[in-house]
């Protein structure tokens, strides 16, 4: 109506506008008094910015055709906005509007942010990632972005903690019937020396010294919207090997236009910890033996700006039910810092894909036995020097006791770590440099990967003491193409040890 009410104006004023113009052309211009003058310009500028107001309208309208209710095959990437929010562009600044700017002017004369933008990592009141340089661990985003649920990043960046949460906040990006798809390609040259390791499962030792390219991860994801309410996601994943296996296949039921509850049903990552304390391609210390994988569960969510909650159900076999809790918050608190947090609870993690204690608790005939973990995470993001400080921290344990040194006395195993990373536009590209410290106790017998990728390597016999990470990411040729190069040292419980220097190469598509 405000839109057919302006066209009105427009259709009587305009002849009104020539008609004064032609007069100017036969008349003395002073004949006009001051007041006919004014109201000409205003009646000009009326007519030029109701012109301008059309044509916004008629782009938009565009848009919504494109991507709102018709059906569309197209890339997940493609219509999420990942537009770099440390700077401003020309082209950015042409098309913000004088009375916006001017009511951001304090009466000290600065200018200031939006107050929905105001905070590190800050758009439209959320933490979003995506205008910033990724770090990631094996692909998937860390720090600060993995307690969000709202970031405008790669599919293949999402983390996996917080999947359906991300993938139905930018849901509104498509429409109500249509497909979408993306992938993610990793590879890895790697050296390593130390000593030689003692395996698992009877294998036998692994060499001290070596080097190889390795194929880590190739993901096809596909998702698709069924109606406004329902979207389906699932992808397959394959590495050096070649073979092929399903990663997630789960249903979202909910939207958030309609209530901030949803539902999840199907395969997928229990949401419980954000598991930092990598680098571009190890893992953490604790997401290596103390954190679940991908099964089968329903769970039910609950999504704002800053907080995402579940309780999640899920199986491990037929004779029992297992359950696991979650919970995320992330929020700006001033304008140079913003924060993360998640706490988390798993009944069963042996019986939630967990392959270290599962493989412990077969080694001493304690298959069936419940063991419980609790996770903490949190980190500290602050604005400083040009570029992003990052802090984080996360410790876990296990709420059951057990012999996990195999001494003969029954102990609570768990793990510890720090980090701090620094990411900045350096030169033109984004950039971060990380480092990160991690601690086990009384872990000595549960068999752990190690970061040698090379897919047969399988576990290690004995546990991980320390483990140390020094690296860095730098995008090349745009932001959707990592390469990391990494540092990683692992000292094991038996006093075996590995150097691993890695260059981590990370696609999304």
């Amino acid at each position: 109506m405000r839109l057919f009410n302006k066209l009105l104006i427009i259709i009587i004023f305009i002849p009104i506008s020539l008609y004064a113009e032609d007069s100017l052309t036969k008349t003395d211009k002073t004949q006009l008094s001051n007041g006919d003058k004014e109201l000409l310009l205003a009646l000009q500028e009326e007519v030029a910015s109701l012109k301008k107001q059309i044509n916004d309208v008629k782009k938009s309208s565009s848009i919504a055709n494109n991507s709102g209710k018709n059906s569309g095959f197209t890339t997940y990437s493609s219509k999420v906005n990942n537009q770099n929010n440390l700077y401003l562009s020309v082209s950015q600044v042409g098309g913000v509007d004088p009375r916006e700017i001017t009511s951001n002017i304090t009466k000290n004369g600065r200018l200031d942010n939006a107050p929905d933008d105001q905070g590190v990592m800050m758009s439209k009141g959320k933490i979003d990632v995506g205008g910033t340089p990724a770090i990631t661990t094996q692909g998937q985003v860390t720090y600060l972005g993995s307690y969000s649920g709202n970031n405008s990043i790669p599919i293949g960046m999402i983390s996996s903690n917080l999947f359906a949460s991300t993938i139905l906040g930018q849901r509104e990006a498509f429409g109500d019937y249509s497909v979408f798809f993306g992938g993610y390609i990793e590879a890895d040259a790697q050296t390593w020396f130390g000593s030689q390791i003692s395996r698992a499962g009877g294998l036998p030792n692994f060499p001290a010294n070596g080097q190889n390219i390795y194929l880590t991860n190739s993901k096809l994801y596909f998702l698709s919207n069924l109606g406004h309410y329902v979207t389906a996601q699932f992808d397959f994943d394959t590495d050096e090997t070649g073979n092929f296996g399903l990663g997630n296949a789960f249903v979202i039921f909910g939207n958030l236009d309609t209530s901030p509850l949803f539902v999840t049903a199907g395969r997928s990552k229990l949401s419980v910890g954000s598991y930092g304390g990598g680098g571009p391609w190890t893992s953490g210390i604790i997401d290596e033996f103390l954190s679940p994988d991908k099964v089968t569960n329903v769970s039910i969510n609950y999504k704002s700006d800053t907080i995402n909650t579940n309780i999640t159900v899920f199986g491990s076999d037929d004779k029992k039910a297992n359950f696991s809790a979650g919970f995320f918050y992330t929020d700006s608190w001033t304008p140079d810092l913003s924060v993360g947090f998640n706490a988390g609870y798993v009944f069963n993690i042996a019986g939630a894909g967990n392959g270290s204690i599962s493989q412990f608790l077969n080694n001493i005939g304690k298959s069936n036995k419940n063991i419980g973990v609790l996770n903490f995470d949190s980190t500290l993001a602050y604005s400083m020097l040009g570029g992003i400080w990052q802090l984080q921290g996360g410790w876990s344990a296990t709420t059951n006791q057990e012999d996990f040194n195999l001494d003969g006395s029954s102990v609570n195993t768990g793990a510890w770590y720090l980090g701090l990373a620094y990411a900045l536009t350096l030169g033109g590209r984004d950039t971060n440099f990380n480092i990160t410290y991690g601690e086990s106790y009384n872990a000595a017998n549960i068999p752990m990967p190690l970061s040698n990728a090379s897919p047969s390597f399988g576990l290690a016999e004995s546990g991980i003491k320390n483990q140390l990470v020094v690296s860095a990411q730098r995008a090349y040729f745009d932001n959707n193409v990592l390469f990391g190069p990494e540092y990683s040292y692992q000292k094991l419980y038996n006093q075996q040890y590995m150097n691993t220097l890695t260059l981590d190469l990370s696609v999304y598509i």
